[in-house]
Parts: structure tokens; sequence; C-alpha cells
């Protein structure tokens, strides 16, 4: 009688365990559902449109999903996408200079997709509103001082997001990183973007400005070189240089040069008797123009005689290199032309520094590409059609 009270008693407990944990079952079960549907709710009101604010100050309103990318008239910006997110999905219009850029660096052979996007939206600079609605963009990335585009945009109801080049007063270093960090912005929230290695190269370039100015920190201002820039020269708009307020009076300075037309502001025309006044150590050529140092040394440029220019009799006349962009202006490249510009103007302090390794393990790391001899001449030695002229 005894043992039967105890069995009783012994499975009243049991039962009444058993009923406790069906009940914190349930509880837990419902507080499962319910966190569920909390972030259900979470994701919905997130996938609502968002405000950002962009270079120029604007609030920028952007749709909840971002797929169709038109990139107009700021040419460097193609290349700085695709290694942001690591391609070139997205893209559904960008500049014909950008393209032709492309066509004649390693960028194509990485994101071969480039080459057929249609460029036909805008011409010189102004937009064709109409053909880039058939392209129905979601959002459209365009440089920040055309107030111009910038209009038309707001007009055709398209979201724009304007980039500056000049924020960081031309330091293309910072230019890069401004870029980088805006298009953080755009795509905040995006888990399909690994922006590690965009952000790796902010870093990588800030360390090699550092050891450039350091580097040159004891050159004295009369032992630096005077050099001009060829940005833009060509028979029919004749020759830009950079002067203050543009990106050649960074490079030159970063470099341990002085810039000759730094009296004169952005990227003014010059002739001939200017040049021959300044007379420049140095002359670098961009490949926004189709014109190769030999043009210079065989003095076979129309109207112009350079042979008694000091940059051309000793032999000092070079062609900006060109990676994945031009390295000009700003793009992912840029701490290897901090880098390439320094030790060219100043080879004696950077004899340590092999620039082939430099380049060749850059590109392995941020690109993942392997280069092969060819291709390292062809980022040293770049086509006159890279300029799209």
């Amino acid at each position: 009688m005894i043992v039967y009270k105890k069995l009783q008693s012994f499975l009243k407990s049991i039962s009444c365990l058993v009923l406790t944990l069906l009940v914190m079952g349930l509880w837990s079960c419902d507080k499962k559902n319910e966190l569920a549907k909390s972030l259900r709710s979470s994701e919905v009101q997130s996938a609502g449109p968002r405000t950002i604010v962009d270079h120029t100050g604007v609030e920028v309103v952007l749709p909840a999903e971002i797929k169709r990318i038109v990139i107009a008239g700021l040419m460097p910006m193609p290349s700085v996408y695709c290694l942001y997110t690591g391609s070139s999905q997205g893209l559904v219009g960008i500049p014909a200079s950008s393209k032709a850029a492309a066509e004649n660096s390693l960028l194509i052979q990485a994101y071969p997709a480039l080459a057929d996007l249609p460029t036909d939206f805008e011409s010189n600079g102004v937009v064709n509103v109409e053909r880039l609605l058939e392209l129905k963009p979601d959002v459209v990335f365009y440089g920040s001082s055309n107030v111009q585009t910038r209009q038309a945009l707001d007009n055709a109801g398209i979201p724009a997001v304007g980039f500056s080049t000049t924020q960081a007063g031309y330091n293309t270093v910072e230019t890069y990183a401004g870029w980088i960090e805006l298009l953080g912005q755009v795509f905040a929230g995006d888990r399909r973007i690994d922006t590690s290695r965009a952000a790796e190269i902010v870093q990588y370039g800030r360390d090699v400005e550092s050891l450039v100015k350091e580097r040159l920190a004891d050159v004295a201002q009369e032992d630096k070189p005077r050099v001009m820039i060829a940005y833009y020269y060509d028979d029919a708009g004749g020759l830009r240089t950079s002067g203050s307020n543009f990106f050649g009076q960074y490079w030159i300075e970063v470099a341990g040069g002085v810039n000759v037309a730094e009296a004169l502001s952005g990227s003014p025309n010059v002739n001939m008797e200017q040049v021959y006044q300044w007379n420049p150590d140095v002359i670098f050529i961009t490949n926004f123009s189709p014109r190769l140092p030999e043009d210079f040394y065989n003095n076979n440029i129309t109207a112009d005689d350079w042979s008694s220019v000091q940059a051309v009799k000793s032999g000092q006349v070079y062609k900006f290199p060109l990676g994945m962009y031009r390295w000009f202006p700003p793009s992912s490249d840029t701490p290897l032309a901090v880098l390439w510009m320094a030790k060219t103007l100043h080879p004696q302090l950077f004899a340590d520094i092999d620039l082939d390794h430099v380049v060749r393990d850059y590109f392995q790391r941020f690109y993942g590409v392997s280069l092969t001899e060819e291709e390292m001449y062809k980022i040293y030695y770049p086509a006159r059609e890279a300029s799209g002229k």
C-alpha cells in the first residue's frame, strides 16, 4: 500500500513536470514566432527607400533595391565601382571615355561585360535624358561639379548621386577614399558586397603617400625638378596643362617636383611661347591625350617645335601608365601612381624599391591578377587609343 502511494506520488510529480515543460515549450515557440515576426517586420521596414547626402550636400532618396546603375561623366568611376562591388554587375551605362580606357587597359580583361555597355546616352559631357531613361536606371553616379547634369536628372526624376573631385583639394588618395565612403552609403546593408579590398586600398594609398613624403622631406626646393603636365594635347584642341586647383598640382608636389604652371588654375590652354619660358625639366603626358613621348623626341607634332625644350633634350618625357584605369585622376591604382611618379622624379631616393615587384604584388593582392610580361609592358606603355580620341 505504501509502495502504491509512493508510485502514485511519483507519477503525479512526473505529470506536473511534463505539463510544466510543455507549457514552457509552448511559451518558447510563441516567443520564437514573435521574434521571427519582429525580424520580418524589421526587414520590411528597412527595405524601403533610403536617404543619403552626396558630395554636393544634397539629400538623395535611393530606391529600396539598386539593380541598374548608370555612370555619367565621372570617367574613373567604372573601375572604382568594379573594385568596390567585385564585379561589373548592375552597370547599364558608362562614359565613352571610360570604355576607351577599359578597352586599352586590364580592366576589360577582369570585367569583360564592360565592353558591351552603352555609352551613347551622353555626348561631350551633356546627358541625353531620353536615351538615359531607356536604360531604366535606379540611380545615376555623376561628377558633382556638373550642375547641368544634376538639373537634367532631377527634372527627369532620376536619383542622382554626385561624387566630388575637389573635396580633398585634388589629393587623389583622399579623393578615392571619399568615393569609397560614399559608395558605402549607397550600398549600405548589401551583404553581397565585400568592401574589404576597397578599404585596404585606401589604407595602402595613405601608407604609400606617407612613405613618399618621408623620403622627400629633406629635398631642397632648388633641387626639385620643374615639371609640366600635358593634360590634353592633340591637333584639334591644342595643349592644355595642369595648373593649381587640379590633380597635376597634387601629383607634382607629392612626388617632389615644382609645377611650372602653378600660377595658372585648372587645366588651361597654353602655347609654345609659354612652354619655352617655363622650359620644364620633366614632362608627363596623361592618357587623356593621344600623344606619346616619341612624338616629342621625334619632333613630329604639327606646328609645335619641342626640340629646344630641356625635358625633350634630356629624354625626360613620360606617359602616365594605365592599369585598371588612367593613373592621372583618382582610381584604384592611385597608390601605384604616387610611387611611380616619385621614383621617376627622384630615382636615387627610391632605388631600393623594385616598382615591377610592387605593381605585380598589388595586382595579385587586390585584383587577383597575375601579370605577364606583356601586361606589365601594356601598363607602362599604354596605347594612343586609350585617350578615346
